[in-house]
């Protein structure tokens, strides 16, 4: 490779460096001011396990509270077996699962992954996020649940604690759990 041609690579990369480096830095300019925007405080609905709580969301379209899911845990199995020689939690874990049943009650399709927006919470205020296995307790939910206007769907999603944790409540939020309107149930 001649000199030329390590000279116009070297300048290329410089260039494209300081354009990149800049970009970072146009936002916060007194020509371009950000003005910071407090994201919506989340409104939590509070039930008993057996309770439905209607939550809202935005739709695939983008419109915010226009999805509109009725949500019931219907049971906590605190310590749940799994399904088959390789569903086996690990040591010092347990499984918990949590039936859920999900009914859309608005004027949008519902067409999500309604694990992304579940939680157990435990004694010490640890959360723990849904994990992939099977329970004998029963199905689960497929990865993409659809739901028209009036269609409901059950099935059960599954946390992975430890042995010694108290699970105290269940959450659960649509859009993977970045919706504003929030869903608490308390497990006895």
């Amino acid at each position: 490779m001649g000199s030329g041609v390590v000279r116009r690579l070297a300048l290329t990369a410089a260039v494209s460096a300081a354009l990149l480096a800049g970009c970072g830095n146009a936002a916060r300019t007194a020509n371009n001011p950000q003005t910071s925007t407090p994201s919506p405080t989340p409104r939590v609905q509070q039930a008993r396990v057996g309770q439905i709580i209607t939550l809202t969301g935005a739709d695939e379209s983008g419109g915010a509270d226009r999805l509109r899911l009725a949500v019931k845990v219907r049971q906590v199995v605190p310590t749940a077996t799994g399904r088959g020689a390789f569903q086996k939690p690990r040591k010092g874990e347990r499984f918990v699962a949590v039936r859920f049943v999900l009914k859309n009650v608005g004027d949008t399709a519902y067409d999500d992954s309604p694990t992304y927006g579940a939680n157990v919470v435990d004694a010490a205020g640890r959360t723990y996020d849904p994990t992939v296995a099977s329970v004998t307790a029963g199905p689960g939910f497929p990865k993409v649940v659809r739901l028209r206007q009036g269609q409901a769907k059950a099935g059960f999603m599954v946390f992975a604690v430890p042995k010694k944790a108290k699970v105290v409540a269940v959450t659960y939020a649509l859009n993977a759990g970045f919706a504003t309107d929030r869903a608490e149930w308390r497990v006895p």
